[in-house]
């Protein structure tokens, strides 16, 4: 994936901060570099984050990156003008939708109002054509009606069009025909089959819309900062982290957009997964608390959870995802009282600019991170991100004036804020973890993120968790998971066929050419596939049922096999399965990965003299204020360990050792931090 020997780089655009870890193949040294990111132009916060690093972009052979540019157009409806043409009579598909509300929390609400589709009724445009189930033709294209509409799309401004023919699944040749005379006119066109090649018209037809309404947006957006990246000398690969945790080319990224829409979150995942698998460590939370939200994710058996539909503001979504929650609770996240005066955290974010009150940039709302400041978990002139020290003065007044409407103490309203915080991002993983079955004193919790290590010993606390780990650099974690992470690329076919001998020849047809072609189009874009390989999954179901079981099939897999692994995950998620119903398989895929060469895990020097803080400070704890040593993290050797209440301070964050919590530097550089009581 890049030159030997050349520096790799990854990039992680956050809400507040663009991280960015340089690694170095030949020295094995890895380092990292933060700078505040800017919202209205993501590529200029990438750009000053390499300028920092003092990069040679000639020395650079890869660079990965995770961004959040279409997840916010999503859900901002700041995408393109886009216009959806489908077969006569199935106009309306996107907005009829499902029969049950996708929106949680809506199904007593009877003032529920839909969420209305990317694209108009207006814009929804109907052709005359038909193909069946079977992919037979069994009503022509209109290619003279096709010419008329591509000429008044065009007049009329349309910048994007979402092809969504009926049963293209099975037969995509009008589809192709569609898109082929509208590319003579339109500057954007997608095809739903180029997206979401099964059945099933509502999830293709709004997979294939969300992709149209963000092509232009990502196309622009990755087409200036990769010609940037070349005119200041560049010549390497450039790839973006995808929702699953994969990486896509450039060129992947301008075709199908609507897979990055959790990019940065799945960096992160990415990162955690390889760093507890060099520790030996499979059952686990990621938690990634950053200046704008946090992500969690629930990790067993050293397995990613991937999820293959999303509903993100009662818009679906069907495509790979790693499963992870999102809150509106992050470093920056707004303090303030309702009309009962009681205390709320977020989803307002102060951002980057003017961010908290602390960053000195003329913020003047309280947030998370002036709470801590206030209780001296931050400390005042300390410097964040090496970009700008705290203002501990402009902390407290944005505090005291929240804490005066309440008449009680600013110490006491920072600690309210934090304890907001704190149970909202518990909540947050424990719906992940004990409402699916998982009991949260059996896992780790790895923190990451800016904000992230300090306040995950209070997490954990309200959780029963006994076991945190720190990772190196947590602040730019995510940006080293681009670092770790496969290029993967998959094709797809829907069979709708019952599990016998006929079916599995059939796939193994179909794998064949699949993965010929997962092949080409990985040369084609410049990539070398001597570490490719391929995996295949099936979609399956009991004879009757609506929804679908995926599992990995191995190669070689007979009927018996398949229905076994089939019955076993099915089992897992539902409790049961009926053996004595038949069971059919509805889709195939096929996944082509390239294995990447991740930066090494190298083993951290020891040392017996004891570790001494660099200075002391009054840190607020449960009871009042004490003097607490403060250290740095940088001069922590192997095998130290320190005793809580204790703070370590670091370039990418801080971490706050409440009492009866202790902590040990671990062979890699990690933070383990232990409960030392029950």
């Amino acid at each position: 994936m890049q030159p030997n020997g050349q520096i790799i780089v990854g990039i992680d655009v956050g809400g507040t901060f663009t991280d960015l870890t340089l690694y170095d193949p030949q020295s094995g040294e890895t380092r990292a570099v933060k700078s505040p990111s800017d919202s209205a132009r993501p590529d200029q916060g990438v750009l000053a984050a390499l300028d920092k690093s003092g990069l040679d972009l000639g020395d650079c052979g890869l660079m990965v990156h995770g961004t959040t540019v279409g997840t916010n157009a999503l859900l901002e409806r700041k995408g393109a003008r886009t216009a959806m043409i489908t077969t006569a009579g199935f106009r309306d598909v996107i907005e009829l939708g499902r029969t049950t509300r996708m929106t949680p929390n809506t199904l007593y609400n009877p003032y529920f109002r839909k969420t209305p589709p990317l694209v108009r009724r207006k814009d929804r445009h109907t052709i005359a054509e038909r193909i069946g189930a079977d992919g037979a033709v069994d009503r022509p294209l209109d290619e003279a009606a096709l010419a008329a509409l591509a000429k008044r799309l065009s007049a009329g401004g349309t910048e994007s069009v979402a092809v969504c023919l009926l049963n293209s699944y099975a037969n995509d040749a009008h589809e192709q025909a569609v898109a082929d005379h509208l590319r003579a006119h339109i500057p954007f066109v997608c095809r739903s089959v180029d997206v979401l090649n099964e059945i099933r018209e509502y999830e293709r037809f709004s997979t294939c819309v969300i992709n149209a309404y963000l092509m232009p947006l990502m196309g622009r957006y990755a087409g200036r900062l990769v010609d940037t990246l070349r005119e200041r000398g560049y010549q390497g690969s450039f790839h973006t982290m995808a929702s699953n945790g994969g990486l896509l080319s450039d060129a992947m990224v301008r075709a199908v957009p609507v897979r990055t829409i959790l990019s940065g979150p799945a960096a992160g995942v990415a990162a955690a997964a390889y760093l507890m698998q060099g520790l030996g460590r499979g059952d686990y939370v990621t938690y990634d608390m950053g200046g704008t939200s946090t992500d969690v994710a629930l990790v067993v058996d050293g397995t990613w959870p991937v999820k293959r539909e999303t509903v993100l503001e009662g818009i679906m979504i069907k495509i790979p995802q790693l499963d992870i929650q999102t809150i509106g609770a992050g470093g920056g996240s707004i303090a303030s009282l309702d009309a009962g005066d009681s205390l709320l955290v977020g989803p307002e974010s102060a951002g980057a600019h003017p961010g908290p009150a602390c960053y000195g940039h003329g913020g003047e709302e309280p947030t998370v991170t002036d709470a801590n400041v206030v209780l001296g978990r931050l400390g005042a002139g300390q410097e964040l991100g090496a970009s700008l020290r705290i203002d501990a003065d402009a902390a407290r007044a944005a505090v005291a004036r929240l804490a005066a409407r309440r008449k009680i103490t600013v110490e006491t309203m920072a600690a309210g804020i934090v304890r907001v915080a704190v149970a909202k991002m518990a909540a947050a993983i424990y719906e992940i973890s004990v409402a699916r079955g998982h009991d949260p004193r059996e896992l780790a919790l790895l923190p990451f993120g800016g904000a992230g290590p300090l306040h995950a010993c209070a997490i954990a606390d309200e959780l029963g968790i006994g076991s945190v780990v720190v990772p190196p650099v947590p602040g730019a974690f995510s940006a080293y998971g681009g670092l770790c992470s496969s290029l993967f690329k998959e094709k797809m076919a829907t069979l709708l066929a019952p599990l016998d001998a006929a079916a599995i020849g059939r796939m193994a047809e179909l794998a064949v050419g699949s993965a010929a072609a997962l092949t080409e189009e990985f040369k084609r874009e410049g990539l070398s596939t001597e570490r490719l390989r391929f995996r295949r999954e099936i979609d399956a179901r009991y004879l009757g049922q609506a929804h679908e079981v995926t599992v990995e099939v191995p190669d070689d897999v007979d009927p018996g096999a398949a229905r076994a692994l089939f019955e076993t995950e099915f089992e897992r998620q539902f409790g049961r399965r009926d053996s004595d119903k038949p069971v059919e398989i509805v889709n195939l895929r096929v996944i082509g990965e390239i294995l990447p060469e991740p930066p090494a895990l190298r083993p951290m020097a020891t040392r017996e003299t004891a570790v001494a803080p660099v200075a002391m400070r009054p840190v607020y704890h449960e009871t009042g204020f004490a003097d607490c040593p403060v250290y740095d993290r940088e001069t922590l050797a192997g095998g130290a360990t320190i005793a809580g209440p204790a703070i370590v301070q670091e370039m990418s964050s801080t971490v706050y050792l409440p009492p009866d919590w202790t902590l040990a530097v671990g062979r890699f550089g990690e933070l383990e931090l232990t409960r030392t009581q029950t």
